[in-house]
């Protein structure tokens, strides 16, 4: 029985070693584990000289912590403080074998979950699903840079993980990659990944993940996972704040455990550590026991009141430029180099895709215009350092530029590099911390900053910086940059080239380059080579379309818009419905991004080298800004034209209006607007998304309105392949928002179409099947937290 006993001891070691040999208080328990062991196996060999010392250390460290105060004022502590006496130590050391530390740290990772509102039953993932995550994000984490590097360094499995999609490295033996350190391999798959990220960003998760609530086995590696993660956090603690180290290895890895699953910035870890005590005992309190982390909670606890209405309220119609201002940017960007002047470009480079996902195109307002507050803030003390540095100012709804003149500081790119990232920072950890945005969303690679010597340059440059860590901004004089820009000049060419001979017999074709529609299907599709192979074939009537030139397709796609270059708007006006409290309806302009890369593809066509493409580029943009003017102008004429006088009052911004009504407007009117849009050239270029009088919140209109566009979308998407192309193009929709409840009622598709287009009753079912479908399909996949829509398609 004894030897049974000394043996699962031994086995225990081992595992507690492999899992934990890394950390000090780790070692410290295995060492007194095994001279305890010693004592009981075998008497006659004793190790109490071990273990004296073992306790005199440890009492030691604990009267420098004051750890018996933190047990005398928080009682509730008392039994998770360690214990510095010779049986104390060896009680604790037997108590906390792998496998009930590893209970420990399931049992504070599940607590964290459910404290951030995500129930078990709840879970969109599993546990183990949940962990991968939660790894993914730690090891993304720059300010856990080092301890994750120096804990992957002792972990073969962690290696394994980092390396698993890089086929450079995922084809070693153990040994071989045991021989390459942490660091390295983290560079290099690292600047993998960002390359790739560059190529696949458009890409949307088509639905959110399906749930498996009762997924809590965790695999081999999910384990291993968790472990490491334990110590990456434990090894933080422990060096920044020390009285962490006053409990004992079980606490710990409880604690730890839950701060991984809490923590979205470091300087948190001490809050959300300490907060896991809860879990663990009662130990919510702990916070108090540190100044810091004291002032840290506070802070949090104080932002985290700030709601997510309050904050559009505060940021939806922020505008930091006037007219006149922006009209001076502009004449300056316009003369090129001959402006002696130096530029800086900062973009939301997923403006589009957080539309598409938040669904809330006031939120992503607010919050680009939130990143600007944050940028011109610390511009401000820039000037006041030098009073002669003549700033240009301009904003957009995605963009904030700057134009530098008079006595410009020798280190000026170096001040705004480091004022743009300290920006972006803040602006994660705001968002993050008040739950408006998940740090898995990616908040801090949102936006891009670019600098040069003109306006083009600096816009280039921000482009390119999406190839880059996050919150670094790209130089357009960095040599890398232009190098790999002359060579992407030459391949986009290349590859037009190539296309051009493979689909020279089809109706692709469109100039030197091929149809806007080729380009708008090929951008909202990106990475997804099945999708555009079937979206093609089905559009142009191809009875082949291999998948080799999608792809060389969707490469052209991508790599030509790097070239596209920024809008500048004078005047912006915000376009929403938040004084529609009688009914309005938005219209969003179809196509205008394929229109602008449309535009860049056939300037790149007539281009040798990058400074003529960026030349050339821009007069594409001009032509394509002139006609988006004139749709505009267009819709203002059809809105005040198909209602009564003074019903309706329209306001349109970057790249899309809205109408808001004095009085509700009838289905009747609602039709007229569409046949009147119907009857034009611009049929197909507009999508409608009407709302109802009777919303009383702005928020919900707003929300509707996007939900109706997306609608739309959807349903366009899904005629692509049901009907002949050349009638879409005769028909505009609108989508009826027949509901004062946001996710849930009525939704009714209406239609304008062409006099002289004639829809068959098999296209007008088919219609009408589709738009049910898509009103479906919408409700499976526009949430990705809280109860789902339940919108119902209308007759």
């Amino acid at each position: 029985m004894h030897k049974e006993v000394c043996l699962q001891a031994r086995v225990y070691i081992m595992i507690f070693l492999l899992l934990f040999v890394a950390q000090t208080w780790a070692q410290s328990s295995v060492g007194v584990l095994a001279a305890c062991t010693q004592v009981k196996c075998s008497p006659q060999s004793s190790s109490s000289s071990v273990l004296t010392q073992f306790a005199h250390q440890c009492a030691i460290e604990s009267k420098a912590l004051k750890c018996d105060e933190l047990a005398k004022e928080n009682p509730a502590q008392a039994g998770l403080v360690r214990k510095c006496d010779v049986s104390g130590l060896c009680a604790q050391a037997e108590d906390n074998t792998a496998t009930d530390e590893m209970k420990a740290c399931l049992r504070g990772y599940t607590n964290s979950l459910i404290d951030t509102g995500i129930a078990l039953k709840d879970m969109a993932m599993g546990l183990g699903k949940q962990i991968d995550a939660a790894w993914e994000n730690i090891k993304n984490n720059e300010k856990l840079r080092s301890e994750f590097v120096s804990q992957c360094n002792q972990s073969l499995a962690c290696k394994k993980d980092l390396v698993k999609e890089d086929p450079r490295y995922s084809s070693l033996s153990d040994e071989e990659l045991s021989k390459i350190s942490a660091s390295a391999l983290y560079v290099q798959v690292r600047d993998r990944k960002a390359y790739l990220d560059s190529i696949h960003r458009s890409v949307m998760t088509a639905k959110p993940p399906e749930m498996h609530p009762t997924d809590t086995e965790l695999t081999t590696e999910q384990k291993s996972k968790l472990a490491d993660l334990s110590v990456i956090i434990k090894a933080k603690l422990k060096k920044e704040y020390q009285k962490f180290n006053c409990y004992n290895p079980k606490a710990q890895a409880e604690m730890a455990c839950y701060a991984v699953g809490q923590v979205i910035d470091p300087t948190l870890l001490a809050g959300a550590a300490f907060k896991g005590a809860r879990a663990v005992k009662a130990l919510g309190k702990v916070a108090e026991e540190s100044s810091e982390v004291a002032r840290t909670v506070a802070v949090a606890e104080k932002s985290a009141a700030v709601s997510r209405a309050d904050f559009i309220k505060k940021y939806v119609d922020y505008n930091p430029t006037t007219v006149a201002q922006n009209e001076k940017f502009i004449e300056l960007a316009e003369k090129g180099k001959e402006a002696n002047a130096y530029f800086v470009n900062i973009e939301n480079s997923q403006m589009k895709y957080l539309n598409d996902t938040l669904k809330d195109k006031n939120l992503v307002t607010s919050l680009t215009n939130y990143h600007k507050d944050l940028v011109l803030k610390r511009l401000e003390e820039l000037k006041k350092e030098f009073p002669d540095l003549k700033v240009s100012e301009y904003s957009d709804f995605k963009s904030l530029r700057f134009a530098f003149e008079g006595k410009v500081p020798a280190d000026l790119e170096k001040r705004m590099a480091a004022l743009f990232k300290d920006a972006n920072n803040e602006f994660t950890n705001y968002l993050v911390d008040n739950k408006m945005l998940r740090q898995q969303d990616h908040p801090d690679n949102y936006f891009k900053a670019g600098y040069g010597r003109t306006a083009d340059e600096a816009g280039t440059a921000a482009r390119y910086a999406r190839k880059t860590t996050p919150g670094e901004m790209a130089s357009y004089s960095n040599s890398k940059l232009k190098s790999e820009l002359s060579a992407t000049v030459q391949a986009v060419e290349a590859d037009r080239v190539s296309l051009r001979q493979q689909l020279g017999q089809t109706k692709l074709i469109d100039g030197e380059t091929f149809k806007p529609e080729v380009f708008d299907i090929v951008r909202k599709n990106m990475g997804n080579t099945k999708t555009i192979q079937t979206s093609l074939k089905n559009r142009y009537k191809l009875a082949t379309l291999s998948e080799s030139t999608v792809q060389d397709l969707q490469r052209y796609v991508k790599t030509s818009d790097e070239f596209s270059p920024g809008l500048m708007i004078a005047k912006r006006e915000s376009a929403n419905l938040n004084d529609a409290t009688a009914g309005g309806f938005t219209m969003d302009f179809v196509g205008l991004g394929a229109s602008n890369m449309k535009g860049t593809a056939e300037a790149l066509a007539k281009s040798k080298d990058v400074d003529t493409a960026l030349s050339e580029a821009r007069k594409a943009e001009k032509a394509v800004t002139s006609d988006v003017n004139a749709q505009k102008q267009f819709f203002n004429k059809v809105v005040t034209e198909s209602v009564e006088p003074g019903k309706i009052k329209s306001v349109c911004s970057g790249d899309d209006c809205v109408a808001i009504a004095a009085k509700p407007i009838s289905e009747q009117e609602k039709v007229k607007v569409l046949s009147r849009v119907a009857d034009s050239k611009y049929a197909s270029k507009m999508r409608f998304a009407f709302v109802n009088d009777g919303v009383k919140s702005a928020e919900t209109r707003n929300s509707l309105s996007t939900h109706g566009e997306s609608i739309e979308k959807l349903l366009r998407k899904n005629l692509g392949s049901q009907m002949d192309p050349n009638k879409l193009e005769g028909v505009t929709f609108g989508i009826d928002m027949r509901t004062d409840t946001l996710n849930q009622g009525s939704v009714k598709l209406l239609m304008g179409q062409s006099p002289d287009l004639y829809l068959t009753k098999l296209e007008q079912k088919r219609i009408q099947e589709a738009f049910k479908k898509s009103v479906e399909e919408f409700n499976k996949t526009a949430y990705k937290s809280g109860p789902a829509p339940r919108y119902e398609a209308s007759p």
